[in-house]
């Protein structure tokens, strides 16, 4: 959770100050004490939590701890901060795919459909599913369109209506074809 980390270093005004100062040039305690008017112990205590984090590298130069900024981090977006924040999204997509599967088994008994859903995600899911059923390169003529449909549910002339409305099938010189 690199991201938290980072996200947490810069959630005090103070070291985003530090940091920005450090973005335009390298400099040690005393300096950035005076340029941003904080006691120099606070500016200690807040590039501890920076270099912590990887976003600040210090190096001793004689006396001094001379401080910079790590680069790297400077050139991230939040987009990309957030995207790393660990957000699992291959769990959450996979908790979805097992909930679509739970959502279809409580609508298809036996390879038939039961019922159209009325909420709108669970229909395009239900009519994705039986859309399947057709071939991907192949024209149905309507008759053979409605007889195909009959043995998945009891009225294929409604499922013809969702599955065009939902632009899972497409009419064309009067056949129809899976989209």
């Amino acid at each position: 959770m690199k991201s938290l980390v980072l996200l947490k270093a810069l959630s005090d005004e103070s070291r985003i100050n530090i940091f920005r100062l450090l973005l335009e040039r390298d400099a040690y305690i005393e300096v950035i004490s005076e340029r941003l008017k904080l006691a120099p112990s606070t500016v200690s205590f807040h590039l501890k939590k920076l270099v912590e984090a990887g976003l600040v590298s210090s190096k001793k130069d004689q006396y001094y701890t001379i401080y910079s900024a790590v680069s790297d981090f400077a050139e991230m977006t939040l987009k990309d901060l957030v995207l790393e924040a660990g957000v699992k999204l291959k769990e959450q997509d996979k908790v979805e795919e097992q909930y679509k599967d739970k959502v279809l088994k409580s609508f298809f008994k036996y390879g038939k459909l039961t019922k159209i859903p009325s909420q709108k995600m669970k229909r395009e899911w239900v009519l994705a599913r039986v859309s399947e059923n057709l071939a991907a390169n192949k024209s149905y003529t309507p008759p053979e369109l409605k007889d195909l449909l009959a043995e998945i549910y009891p009225d294929p002339g409604l499922l013809i209506t969702e599955l065009s409305a939902l632009g899972f099938i497409k009419s064309q010189d009067g056949k129809y074809k899976r989209s």
